[in-house]
């Protein structure tokens, strides 16, 4: 079991700047091809799935301006505009990664953001440094091959197209052996009743009858 603080515990700071970036339109559609372009699939559970937290939150539990986010957030995905991650940027040892924007098309996420070396040597990110997983406990990997190296102070753009239904939540997990895996709450699905004993919102509707 890593160190790592929980991944919510970044979403509250997330939710913050989320409403800033959703008030001002401030959702940088990016420039230039990006180094890394990956199409990720559902694969199969790996061991280490069940220490990784999953993105979702029970509507009871869920404080007013974090349901209003989600709200914002699955609208925008579902009307094709560009929308923020809850939590935009995860620090770690040797890298830094940033996601600029999300964008939904068809049956698929793309994810598009950038990731920088801290550190002070160089560091190599493997094809496979880069997962997902959903609110319902799917596995999402890609099977590309090659990869970055990254110079101290460097940094390389991403894109990656995931096949996320509608509705569920969304993490990205980066994985740099001997490093603690880093998990990125992107998109949350929320579970149960919200007041007044409404169903959640889009995101749980979106999600209903799906594995």
């Amino acid at each position: 079991m890593h160190h790592q603080r929980s991944p919510f515990f970044m979403v509250a700071l997330g939710v913050l700047i989320a409403l800033a970036l959703i008030a001002i339109g401030g959702v940088s559609g990016g420039s230039g091809m990006p180094e890394l372009t990956r199409r990720f699939a559902a694969q199969p559970p790996a061991p280490d799935d069940l220490t990784l937290h999953l993105p979702q939150i029970e509507a009871p539990q869920a404080p007013p301006d974090l349901l209003r986010v989600v709200d914002e957030l699955h609208n925008r995905l579902t009307g094709g505009r560009v929308a923020p991650a809850l939590t935009p940027t995860v620090v770690g040892p040797r890298i830094e990664v940033h996601v600029s924007d999300l964008r939904r098309r068809g049956e698929q996420i793309m994810v598009r953001g950038s990731v920088r070396n801290i550190g002070d040597r160089a560091v190599t990110i493997p094809p496979g440094a880069f997962t997902f997983r959903d609110s319902r406990g799917v596995r999402y990997a890609t099977a590309s091959s090659g990869g970055a190296i990254l110079a101290p102070g460097d940094a390389t753009d991403f894109e990656f197209t995931v096949p996320a239904p509608d509705g569920r939540g969304l993490m990205l997990v980066v994985d740099l052996p001997p490093d603690p895996p880093m998990e990125q709450v992107l998109l949350l699905e929320v579970a149960g009743e919200r007041g007044g004993g409404r169903e959640a919102g889009g995101a749980r509707r979106g999600a209903r009858g799906e594995a």
